[in-house]
């Protein structure tokens, strides 16, 4: 799933609907949202303008707050499988940088479609179809550092907690901003824990997810 932001005079902002969902639902079971009020409560402090003005209509429709979960769910997973698909369509063509590690149905996704270089700043450990990508990588992080100056798009896998982005230390180095060519895009990966070695980073340009 997609979505990019950039606040005026900072650095971007990182947000997802499924990291919205994810929420939701866990103050849903907490019993901490117990009305479709309170979901468009913490939707609105999230910073989820579509999942607002859904959540408001439900709202004023008197929808029980399970339903108007189900509702805005299916709605919000239709608006990011949208956002995907408009993304691979601006990607076509271009020169795109997937720095490893990497789930193997992101590179299956963007092969057909991009001219696709490996980067492996640091050792990964491969899984199953992985294998291939490394054996082809770009490797260590001086000439990984170099390459992503030729790229238009850099696809990367991180941790979201709030606001902030994190990243394994050697993407970090790869995705420093003063490295990078202006207007690059960074499509992040979202995965569900955040490593040992992650470290935050503050992204100069928009950030997409996927």
């Amino acid at each position: 799933m997609t979505d990019s932001t950039k606040p005026p005079g900072g650095s971007a902002q990182v947000r997802d609907e499924v990291g919205l969902l994810e929420v939701l639902s866990l103050l849903i079971e907490s019993g901490k949202a117990q009305s479709t009020s309170d979901l468009l409560k913490y939707a609105s402090q999230y910073g989820a303008p579509e999942a607002e003005e859904r959540l408001r209509v439900l709202e004023a429709e008197n929808v029980p707050v399970d339903l108007a979960f189900d509702s805005i769910s299916v709605h919000l997973r239709i608006l990011a499988h949208k956002r995907d698909s408009s993304l691979l369509a601006e990607c076509r063509g271009q020169k795109v940088g997937m720095i490893l590690p990497l789930p193997p149905h992101l590179p299956e996704l963007f092969l057909p479609v991009a001219n696709v270089t490996f980067l492996q700043p640091d050792e990964v450990t491969a899984h199953g179809s992985v294998h291939e990508y490394t054996d082809q990588a770009v490797k260590g992080s001086r000439a990984c550092r170099a390459k992503a100056q030729e790229m238009q798009a850099l696809i990367f896998e991180g941790f979201r907690e709030g606001g902030n982005l994190f990243v394994d230390g050697a993407v970090a180095d790869v995705l420093e901003p003063k490295m990078l060519p202006s207007g690059i895009r960074l499509i992040a990966h979202l995965r569900p824990h955040r490593n040992p070695k992650d470290i935050q980073i503050r992204p100069a340009s928009e950030v997409s997810f996927i």
